[in-house]
C-alpha cells in the first residue's frame, strides 16, 4: 500500500488492515465530522484530533461506518483517537476493504497529507527514489541473513510487496532465481502502472540475482569439504597395491569418512557426450561434472538410499556414486538403488540430451576393499548395459557366475598386485600401443590362443596377429606354453576391464 512508502511508513501504523491493499487516488483531510460528506471513493481520510476528540466514541464509530462506505482507503487518526475505536468497528473497516491507521502524537496531519501528495504526483521522480532505495536495501543485506527478511526489506522500500515462490506466475511479472542451470523459484509482484512496473522490474532481478548468488555460494562452500572426500574416494579406487590401499582409507578415516562401513557403488558413464566446441575436452569433462554433480545432488535429497550417505569419486571419465550403510543394508538394497537412480536420471535426463548415460549398480559390500568390489560391480553392469544397448537407465550387477567371482578375486590386494606386475612390461609402452597389444593378449586367450579365430575377431591377418603375439610374449616375463601363466595372463585381462 502507499502508505508503507520508505517516506510514509515511520509516520503511520497499522491499527487494522483489509485483506487486500486498496487503491489511493487522493487524500482528504477532516477538521470536522461534518465534512464526511466530502470524502470519496479511494481517498486516505485524515481526521484531526480536534475532529475526533471532540466526538463521543460512539460517534466515531459511526464516522467509521460511513468513510468505509464511500469506499474510501484509509482513515488515519491520532494514535489515542484510533484506540478507542472498537473491535468491531475496525473488523467492519477491514472488511469493507478499508485500513484504519494511527499516526504518532509529533507527526502534524497537513504535512502528513502533504507528503501523502507528494507520494500520489510524484510519478517517475518517487518510483525511481524507491527503486533507489531498494536495490541499496538489497546491497545492504548481510550475507547471514534470510531470504525472507531480504524480501521484506526490499518490498517495504520499494513501496511494492515481492514473493519467492516455486511456481512461474502466470499474470505477474517474475524473474527466475537459477542456480547452477537450476531455477529454483520465482521472484514476483503484483503488476502496477506503467511507471512503477519499470522500478518493480529492476527490483526483482536485483533480487533474483542476489538470491542466486547466496545460494550458489552456500552449495559451493557446502561441497568444499565433499570435494576433498571425492579426491580421496577417487584415490582409494585407483589404488592397486595393498598399501596405497590402505593409505587411502586412512585418509578417508580422518575426513570423518565411514570407509569401513558398507558400500554401493553406482558408475555412470558416457558416450556421445554433447560435442564439446573444437573437440574441447575441458566442456566436455565440465558438462560430465555438472551432470554427475545434478544426479548426486537429487540422490541425496531422493531419500532412495534406504539410510546411506551418498559421496562421488571420479574414475577416468566416468563418475562412481558411493552410498555407505552403517549396517549391512541386505541383498535388496541393490535394487532399491537401481529402482532410485532409475527416478534421478529420469529428473536430470534433461540436462545432457544428446548423451548416453550408462548406469551400473553394484551389490552391497563392506570396508575399504568392499567399495573396490561393489565398484568393480558397477562397472561390470556398465558393461552389459552397453552390450544390451540400455541407456538412461541402471543396470544391476549379476551376482550369480564366474564375473561376481573374477570381481571377488581382482579386489583382493594380492591379485591387484599380481595383475598389475604381469602386464606391466605391456602397460609401461603407454597409449595406444599399450592397449593394442593388450587388447590382442585378451582375444588371443579368449579364443584358446587361436591366431585364426583372434584374426577374425579382430579383423586381423593371421600373419599380423601372430607377429603380435610374438612380440608381447617377447616383453612378458612369462612362459608362453605354461598354463598356469596364460590363466594369470587372461585373469589380468579380464580384471583390467572390470578395474
Amino acid at each position: 500500500m502507499l502508505v508503507e512508502s520508505p517516506p510514509l511508513a515511520p509516520l503511520l501504523a497499522y491499527m487494522s488492515e483489509p485483506r487486500d491493499d486498496p487503491a489511493v487516488n487522493g487524500v482528504r483531510l477532516i477538521e470536522d465530522l461534518d465534512q464526511l460528506e466530502r470524502v470519496t471513493a479511494h481517498d486516505i481520510v485524515l481526521l484531526t484530533s480536534r475532529a475526533s476528540a471532540a466526538a463521543p466514541s460512539r460517534r466515531l464509530g459511526s464516522a467509521v461506518k460511513l468513510i468505509s462506505a464511500r469506499h474510501a482507503a484509509a482513515l488515519a487518526l491520532g494514535l489515542a483517537d484510533a484506540q478507542r475505536i472498537s473491535s468491531s468497528a475496525s473488523a467492519n473497516a477491514a472488511r469493507a476493504g478499508m485500513a484504519i491507521l494511527g499516526t504518532g502524537g509529533g507527526v502534524e496531519l497537513a504535512e502528513l497529507a502533504l507528503a501523502i501528495a507528494r507520494e500520489l504526483g510524484a510519478g517517475a521522480d518517487a518510483v525511481l527514489l524507491h527503486t533507489f532505495t531498494a536495490l541499496r536495501a538489497i546491497e545492504a543485506h548481510p550475507a547471514d541473513g534470510t531470504t525472507e527478511s531480504l524480501l521484506t526489506h526490499a518490498g517495504a522500500a520499494l513501496g511494492v510487496p515481492v514473493s519467492l515462490v516455486s511456481e512461474q506466475p502466470v499474470d505477474t511479472p517474475a524473474r527466475a532465481v537459477s542456480v547452477d542451470g537450476h531455477v529454483q523459484g520465482w521472484i514476483t509482484a503484483a503488476e502496477h502502472d506503467a511507471v512503477t512496473q519499470m522500478g518493480v522490474e529492476i527490483v526483482l532481478h536485483a533480487l533474483a540475482a542476489s538470491i542466486a548468488a547466496s545460494r550458489s555460494s552456500e552449495l559451493h562452500t557446502q561441497e568444499l569439504p565433499h570435494q576433498s572426500r571425492e579426491d580421496v574416494l577417487t584415490d582409494l579406487l585407483y589404488a592397486t597395491a595393498s598399501a596405497e590401499l590402505e593409505g587411502a582409507a586412512r585418509r578417508a578415516r580422518k575426513l570423518g569418512i565411514a570407509i569401513d562401513d558398507w558400500h554401493i557403488a553406482v558408475r555412470l558413464d558416457f558416450e556421445q557426450l554433447a560435442d564439446p566446441a573444437g573437440g574441447d575436452e575441458r566442456v566436455a569433462h565440465e558438462a560430465r561434472s555438472r551432470f554427475s554433480t545434478a544426479v548426486l545432488r537429487a540422490a541425496r535429497s531422493g531419500g532412495g538410499g534406504g539410510g546411506g550417505t551418498w559421496h562421488r569419486a571420479r574414475s577416468g571419465e566416468a563418475f562412481v556414486l558411493i552410498c555407505t550403510y552403517p549396517s549391512d543394508p541386505g541383498p535388496s538394497a541393490s535394487r532399491q538403488i537401481v529402482e532410485h537412480m532409475d527416478e534421478v536420471l529420469s529428473t536430470t535426463r534433461v540436462m545432457l540430451t544428446t548423451a548416453l548415460v550408462r548406469c551400473g549398480v553394484g551389490t552391497a559390500r563392506e570396508g575399504p576393499s568392499g567399495l573396490l568390489g561393489s565398484a568393480g560391480e558397477a562397472k561390470a553392469a556398465t558393461i552389459t548395459a552397453r552390450a544390451s544397448r540400455r541407456e538412461q537407465y541402471a543396470v544391476a550387477f549379476d551376482s550369480v557366475g564366474l564375473r561376481r567371482a573374477l570381481v571377488e578375486w581382482y579386489t583382493s590386494g594380492t591379485a591387484r598386485e599380481a595383475a598389475v606386475a604381469v602386464l606391466k612390461p605391456l602397460t609401461a609402452l603407454g597409449g595406444v600401443r599399450a592397449e593394442r597389444l593388450i587388447q590382442t593378449l585378451h582375444v588371443y586367450l579368449d579364443e584358446q590362443c587361436s591366431l585364426t579365430r583372434t584374426g577374425e575377431r579382430l579383423n586381423l591377418h593371421r600373419n599380423a596377429v601372430a607377429y603380435r603375439i610374438r612380440r608381447i610374449f617377447e616383453l612378458l616375463d612369462v612362459d608362453q606354453h605354461n598354463p598356469d601363466d596364460l590363466l594369470l595372463l587372461q585373469l589380468a585381462c579380464r580384471a583390467r576391464e572390470l578395474g
